[in-house]
């Protein structure tokens, strides 16, 4: 007759006896948030249409040929294409990751992840080469960061759509203001150029 290997406190055998050990080491009161505390952290799934309107991320087709049809099939290529687009923004090629994360999150637009990982990409891409801000991009990307805030369960992404918020939030509001000082410089330069005119037609006194 042999002896099992099994270990006697295993992780199925430990779950049995863990609410009994609490009961022994904890008050009562602080039970409930304890057992809270040891449930497991799961990242929420991202509604496609969470704003109530269908979002298009991108126009591609989905790649059938090479990866199959229904949904396993996209799955599949959107699990392939977070790849390439993490590899791409660790390079910072933001071009590329940012095209092959908007396909991946037009496939599996419920997956967190594709759209953390678009997200950086946009990030990446907010400033042309003359030094100024793409405002569309900018606006897309708000609207991104701010649904990773508020839908994502994954604390660590909160923190960091939260950070990014606040650094896009100070873009918009400078360039709100460039925008209002142009308008108030190009008011007055018109005001002064009515003033020189009416000057002119009313000639010498």
């Amino acid at each position: 007759m042999t002896k099992s290997n099994r270990n006697p406190l295993s992780l199925t055998g430990f779950r049995a006896l863990f609410p009994a050990l609490m009961a022994a080491l904890i008050p009562a009161s602080l039970i409930p948030g304890a057992l809270l505390w040891a449930q497991p952290s799961q990242a929420d799934v991202i509604s496609p249409s969470i704003d109530r309107e269908q979002e298009v991320y991108s126009s591609e087709l989905p790649n059938a040929a090479f990866f199959g049809r229904g949904i396993s099939g996209r799955m599949s290529e959107a699990s392939h294409l977070r790849f390439n687009g993490e590899q791409f923004l660790l390079e910072r090629r933001y071009k590329d990751a940012y095209r092959v994360l908007s396909k991946a999150v037009q496939l599996d637009s419920g997956d967190p992840t594709g759209h953390v990982l678009l997200a950086r990409s946009m990030t990446g891409l907010l400033r042309k080469a003359d030094g100024t801000y793409d405002e569309d991009m900018l606006n897309r990307v708000v609207k991104e960061w701010k649904m990773i805030a508020y839908h994502d369960a994954d604390i660590s992404e909160q923190f960091e759509a939260k950070a990014q918020l606040r650094k896009l939030g100070k873009i918009v509001k400078a360039l709100k203001k460039e925008k209002l000082e142009k308008k108030e410089l190009e008011q007055k330069e018109l005001e002064d150029k009515e003033q020189v005119a009416a000057k002119a037609g009313a000639g010498p006194q």
